[in-house]
C-alpha cells in the first residue's frame, strides 16, 4: 500500500487507541486521526458507495437481526455495477478541482 494513504473519520471504532496503534503498527501511509480536518470534504469515492448502498438497503424490508443485515448488504453490493465503481473513481479528478476552488469549502449539492 506505499502508494496510498489510509485516512479515516471521527468514527469512535477509528479513535480508539487499538485501531490507532494497530494503523501505526501495519500501515506505510498512515495519517493519525488528528491530522484531518474536522469537517473535511469527503475525496473518497468508498464514501459516495456507501450511500449507494445505503439507499438500496433502504428500500428493503428492516433487518431484525444481523444475519438478515448482513444479506441484505450482500445483495445490495451485488447490485453495484462495475460502470458505477468506475464512475466513482473516474469522477474524482473534477472533484479534486471542486474541492481546489473552494478552498477545501463543502462541495456537495
Amino acid at each position: 500500500m506505499s502508494r496510498y494513504i489510509f485516512q479515516q473519520d471521527g468514527a469512535p471504532a477509528h479513535n480508539a487507541i487499538k485501531t490507532q496503534d494497530w494503523c501505526k503498527d501495519n500501515l506505510n501511509s498512515f495519517g493519525e486521526k488528528d491530522i484531518w480536518p474536522g469537517n473535511s470534504p469527503d475525496l473518497n469515492p468508498m464514501e459516495n458507495l456507501w450511500t449507494i448502498i445505503q439507499s438500496k438497503v433502504n428500500e428493503m424490508e428492516v433487518a431484525t437481526n444481523l444475519n438478515m443485515l448482513e444479506k441484505q448488504l450482500k445483495l445490495a453490493w451485488s447490485q453495484i455495477s462495475p460502470e458505477i465503481l468506475d464512475n466513482l473513481v473516474s469522477g474524482m479528478p473534477k472533484r479534486i478541482k471542486t474541492c481546489l476552488k473552494y478552498k477545501g469549502g463543502y462541495i456537495g449539492k
